[in-house]
């Protein structure tokens, strides 16, 4: 029996070893539960498991397995990036390769001034949100009437 690591590096990312391994992967971003179960069940590992139990061997197999996913079963529907705009393959993009990959999607759409590139330049919201109410930055909620602004100035310059 392997000794019991409290913590465990996989993918650059220092992840806690009294975990199971499908909530530890979790930690990594572009990783949530359920692709992290299916990259335990691809890599023969016991999703239950406590990650800092696992031997050098089955940490380095959960590595192979997250950078290339598509090549040890997990379905295309799981990945992250579907089609992905320049090669057309679907990929799962983990860690720093996600937040390079959001960063020129969003510098394309404004480069060719869509909807939501221009959006994202005036800091909106993209998807559809209303604005009218939310959104708002600073302590503004609704809009006063003149006469109560009026006031409100008076009162101010009476101090």
């Amino acid at each position: 029996m392997t000794e019991f690591k409290h913590i465990v590096r996989v993918m650059y990312k220092d992840l806690p070893g009294d975990e199971p391994v499908q909530w530890a992967l979790s930690h990594l971003k572009g990783v949530n539960v359920s692709f992290a179960r299916a990259v335990a069940f691809a890599a023969d590992v016991d999703p239950f498991e406590k990650l800092g139990n696992l031997d050098d061997g089955a940490v380095k197999k959960i590595e192979e397995v997250l950078k290339d996913p598509s090549g040890y079963g997990i379905p295309g529907w799981m990945f992250n990036r579907r089609k992905d705009y320049e090669t057309g393959r679907d990929l799962h993009l983990i860690g720093p390769e996600l937040d390079i990959a959001v960063a020129a999607d969003i510098g394309l759409e404004r480069k060719i001034r869509s909807r939501r590139g221009i959006r994202h330049e005036l800091g909106l919201p993209v998807r559809g949100q209303r604005t009218r109410t939310t959104g708002r930055k600073g302590t503004t909620v609704g809009v006063k009437r003149k006469e109560t602004r009026m006031r409100e100035e008076a009162a101010k310059g009476k101090k």
